[in-house]
């Protein structure tokens, strides 16, 4: 898609525990900023010889934030901010907080037992005529309004619809229609015992006895992959994402999906068209469908859509998990239902009563920041010999650099409704009830949103999204809610303004001077401001000089070489910017404090402590597309002369090599 994802909350841990160290009060004078430092630190490791080890030996994530899935410090800091909700929810007796509510009504004994009848009714309810266990004919069954039922509480059914940025203009959204992704099935023998297990307890709960139940249970497995051996050999295969189509089109090439029926169901309340709606589809899948429901047992197709919609609410998946799991689970569904009020309750709680005002100036504080690393890549481009007898590509360059844009998320207002979408219903029903309401609601935004009307609620909002995003096309970055949850808003424990001033550089400097880099690597140089492409005098410049990124130090370089250029031409880029900063706030011309430059690679190497999702897999980062942490600290200091200075390290040590990369 369109959107470069940056899988990481780089600086957040380090915002969290090195800029402001919650948790550990500040005794007799000490600097807790440092005090932190230190203890996630091996000294014994020279830092010169492996500097990741260095600075994070020592680190750990605890026992208890470890049950919400605890590997590295962006993790952590997740774990931290559910911690923290979840301790509000417990302790609150504000019968008026409903997302307090929500979360005990659904988390407490009675509230966990939930109904299939619930979700029966409201699928029944439809007029899709279902043909229920063999109690109703099949004949009059409508599985196309049961399809398009499923979709409007947010369930896939036959097939998945995905409501993304078109593949052209990120401006513009369509739907893509794609095969479903059959993950309680699975695709080994285990996983399919315990789906057909799955399966019998719902029947059974439906009042089917245990043989019946048993025998309908295979049934629906043998239907499922039935549907499962649709899908291309290559699965991958089956997610590209193809030229979009006009619903009327692709009607007259699948009439037996009955396509336009689909969507006057889904869009019954709004204004379109079927000669200009845009579908992306699976082609192969679709194609293969049409001809698989022509022989369908249709009493066997209803009863299994029947049962998408508990499954799609994971009705009593987790009601035999640890108390642990179940309280991330609640804390999850707020988050996916109602990202806007639990953000807005995020904030609250970790700024205190002043929250909105003090949201505010640390929302002036990043603006300010941003304008100051864009001022300090603009002399980097002036200055480049990329650019040298190109004045075109330069200009080209600097105004795409200016036109560059900063989303941050607005807070919702406290009076708006705990319900998303035109259709916002206050809570209050069974745990059940409320489920399916906010789901539909939010499913009903996302059809909106193809519509051209506007989100109530943004994804920026997501109070525990930590990833920063470079929207390519847009040409601008987006800082999520969750990355901007930090206790950086709060006041700070460092002793002066520059420790201050260095941990806000290493973290938030660092990682939106990441995603500015994402712009001026290897995809970014094909689109200027007015998504033009370099010519080609500059783009062998640039390759000539980011081959040094390909080089023995980097592993799996082909596929992780844009990380990796924006990991270190980043991280110089904000370390440059502290430096400019300092200047400008210096009254002296003394010589740059060591201990603060220490401080500044110590923040950053800490961001990555613990280990990244794939480094516990056969073969460590082969699919990733970021290097893993140890990497990402090591490789990138050891381009930054001003590290070997700082520490001292000989040329050619491991921290000092003598081939350094840098492209501006």
């Amino acid at each position: 898609m369109n959107a470069k994802i940056t899988f990481f909350s780089v600086g957040l841990l380090a915002v969290l525990v090195l800029v402001i160290g919650i948790g550990i009060p500040s005794t007799n004078g000490q600097n807790d900023c440092q005090k932190l430092l230190a203890r996630n630190m091996d000294k014994q490791t020279p830092p010169c010889d492996d500097f990741y080890a260095h600075a994070c030996g020592s680190w750990y994530g605890g026992e208890y934030q470890r049950n919400f899935g605890v590997h590295d410090a962006r993790s952590l800091w997740v774990a931290k901010l559910k911690e923290k909700l979840i301790e509000h929810f417990e302790s609150a007796t504000d019968e008026e907080c409903q997302l307090g509510t929500f979360y005990r009504k659904c988390f407490s004994d009675l509230g966990s037992k939930q109904s299939i009848t619930s979700y029966n009714d409201a699928m029944v309810g439809s007029g899709a005529n279902f043909s229920i266990l063999g109690h109703n004919k099949s004949d009059n069954s409508d599985w196309i309004l049961a399809n398009a039922e499923l979709r409007t509480y947010g369930a896939q059914g036959l097939w998945r619809l995905l409501v993304q940025d078109n593949w052209q203009a990120a401006e513009q959204k369509i739907f893509y229609l794609l095969a479903p992704t059959f993950q309680l099935l699975g695709q080994d023998e285990l996983s399919e015992f315990l789906y057909e297990r799955y399966l019998k307890v719902l029947l059974i709960d439906m009042r089917v006895r245990v043989r019946k139940a048993q025998e309908w249970a295979k049934n629906l497995v043998d239907f499922e992959k039935s549907l499962q051996r649709l899908l291309a050999v290559d699965r991958e295969k089956t997610l590209v994402l193809r030229e979009p189509q006009t619903l009327l089109k692709l009607e007259e090439q699948l009439p037996a999906l009955q396509l336009r029926k689909y969507f006057e169901i889904l869009l019954r309340d709004m204004d379109w068209d079927a000669s200009t709606l845009l579908v992306a589809v699976d082609m192969d899948y679709l194609q293969s469908l049409q001809r698989f429901l022509r022989s369908a047992d249709r009493e066997i197709l209803s009863t299994w859509l029947l049962l998408k919609l508990p499954m799609h609410f994971e009705y009593k998946m987790h009601a035999d998990e640890k108390i642990m799991n179940q309280k991330d689970y609640w804390v999850e569904q707020l988050r996916k239902l109602l990202p806007g009020p639990l953000g807005r309750l995020q904030m609250e709680l970790l700024l205190g009563e002043n929250y909105q005002e003090i949201y505010d100036n640390s929302i002036q504080q990043v603006a300010i920041l941003f304008r100051d690393l864009k001022l300090q890549f603009e002399a980097l481009l002036n200055e480049t010999e990329v650019f040298d007898y190109d004045l075109v590509t330069r200009t080209m360059a600097r105004e795409k650099l200016r036109a560059m844009r900063l989303l941050t998320p607005r807070l919702q207002d406290p009076g708006h409704s705990m319900s998303t979408g035109p259709a916002a219903t206050p809570l209050g029903g069974s745990c059940d009830w409320n489920m399916m309401q906010l789901s539909r609601n939010r499913a009903q935004q996302e059809l909106r949103q193809v519509m051209g009307e506007p989100a109530a609620v943004s994804h920026a909002v997501d109070p525990l999204v930590v990833n920063a995003y470079y929207r390519l096309r847009l040409n601008r970055i987006e800082l999520p809610l969750g990355l901007l949850a930090t206790p950086l808003l709060q006041e700070p424990t460092c002793r002066t303004e520059a420790e201050r001033r260095v941990r806000l550089s290493a973290g938030l400097g660092y990682i939106l001077a990441y995603e500015m880099v994402h712009a001026f690597d290897y995809d970014g140089i094909n689109y200027d401001a007015t998504n033009g492409q370099w010519p080609p005098r500059a783009i062998i410049r640039f390759g000539l000089r980011a081959a040094c990124y390909m080089g023995a130090r980097y592993t799996n370089a082909a596929i992780n070489i844009n990380e990796n250029i924006a990991d270190t031409e980043g991280l110089r880029l904000a370390f440059e910017t502290y430096q400019s900063r300092q200047d400008n706030n210096s009254s002296s011309t003394s010589q740059p404090d060591p201990e603060l430059w220490k401080s500044f690679f110590l923040v950053f190497a800490q961001t990555w402590c613990g280990k990244s999702m794939d480094q516990d897999t056969e073969y460590p980062g082969q699919y990733s597309l970021h290097a893993s942490h140890q990497e990402r600290v090591n490789n990138v200091l050891a381009n930054l002369p001003e590290f070997a200075e700082t520490f001292q390290c000989k040329a050619g040590s491991a921290m000092n090599p003598v081939a350094k990369c840098r492209i501006w």
